[in-house]
């Protein structure tokens, strides 16, 4: 049995050899896709998750139905009683459920600046830390 160079074979083809990227080049691709991702489509997500918790907020709450139904008498009793019984409910609980919803928003909204600072924070403190 002989054997044959691949080289020197006439029936085989010479393939071109796919360019391969060098390593900075996909270290260069990694970081621009994690900053695309960590800028653009998580900042994305945090707003929708944002405008859903004030709608599970707001429903649990019923912060708008009662504002909307301020003036109506507790449990539909048209008497003197039935509306300053249901207007002083309302009076007491709107400022609690606001607080609980401001407080929530305010806190869903603070984490979402954190993530959006937090890369750039690590960067500035570890050169802080290496220059001190």
């Amino acid at each position: 049995m002989e054997q044959t160079s691949i080289q020197n074979n006439p029936n085989q083809q010479v393939i071109n050899f796919a360019k391969v990227d060098s390593y900075p080049q996909i270290f260069l691709y990694f970081i621009q896709d994690f900053l695309s991702w960590w800028y653009v489509k998580m900042p994305l997500r945090h707003l929708r998750t944002l405008g859903r918790l004030s709608t599970v907020m707001d429903d649990n709450l019923s912060i708008t139905l009662l504002l909307s139904t301020f003036f109506v008498p507790w449990h539909r009793d048209k008497s003197m009683m039935g509306y300053l019984f249901g207007i002083t409910i309302r009076i007491l609980y709107l400022p609690i459920g606001i607080s609980i919803y401001s407080i929530t928003m305010i806190f869903a909204t603070i984490l979402a600046i954190a993530w959006l600072l937090l890369p750039v924070m690590a960067i500035v403190f570890t050169v802080i830390s290496i220059f001190k």
